[in-house]
């Protein structure tokens, strides 16, 4: 039976997680890995041991702490804006003993302040975004071009990456244009082919830009409206 002070273990390839399940909308999120443990798999198999992975929209810390627990300290660093979901990832890598440097800002191809679109109360939300329009409940979040934030903050280049943003996934890839050309070998990228025209974009584009940075596109997952991409070189 369901009590807010479940954990929740999952094991893939060699490694085991524990994660929190104090609320209702994480026991459901771990309940199964919401249909992404073979995208995790894939992901820990792909891995190198001197690779650096970024987790853009680590919500509460799947591929984060699955990637750390692969490759060890210093290695994983997680964009994770709303404040509940990022309290959680670092209770997530404690309960774990891992490390990852977790930055709550929003990435995108802009610098300054935006409005992050809430859609519940609840550590595990999946489906914060960016507002595109009349949201009814918004908090103010920072937001940063990939590019600029790797700079000013003297981060290690990411050689591989997972982008999960609610529809503003090409806004993401424009502002890590530059680290997509010199370091990344490898993406994951899910699309949300409904709300990324919100932003004005389409799937086609995620694709083009992907593609031009040299990278070979496949579509290895679908969930719904949602493709989920793998982009190597």
């Amino acid at each position: 039976m369901y009590t807010l002070e479940d954990t929740q273990t999952h094991e893939i390839t060699t490694h085991s997680v524990d994660f929190h399940t104090k609320t209702f909308t994480e026991f459901t999120r771990f309940r199964d890995l919401v249909g992404e443990r073979s995208i995790v798999e894939d992901l820990l198999t792909s891995l190198d041991s001197n690779d650096i992975f970024y987790d853009v929209g680590a919500n509460v810390g799947t591929y984060t702490c699955f990637a750390a627990a692969k490759l060890g300290p210093g290695k994983v660093v997680a964009f994770e804006p709303e404040p509940e979901n990022a309290d959680r990832l670092r209770e997530n890598l404690e309960l774990n003993n891992l490390d990852a440097e977790i930055i709550q800002i929003a990435l995108s191809d802009t610098d300054g302040i935006v409005d992050l679109a809430l859609t519940g109360d609840e550590a595990g939300t999946g489906e914060h975004a960016i507002a595109t329009g009349d949201d009814k409940q918004t908090l103010e979040v920072e937001t940063a071009r990939g590019d600029s934030i790797i700079e000013e903050r003297g981060l290690p280049k990411p050689t591989v990456a997972k982008i999960d943003v609610e529809g503003a996934e090409l806004s993401v890839l424009r502002g890590l244009r530059e680290t997509l050309y010199e370091s990344c070998r490898l993406m994951y990228v899910e699309v949300h082919t409904e709300k990324i025209r919100d932003f004005g974009a389409e799937r086609s584009e995620v694709e083009t830009l992907l593609t031009d940075a040299g990278f070979e596109v496949t579509e290895i997952s679908q969930r719904g409206s949602e493709i989920f991409l793998r982009a190597s070189k």
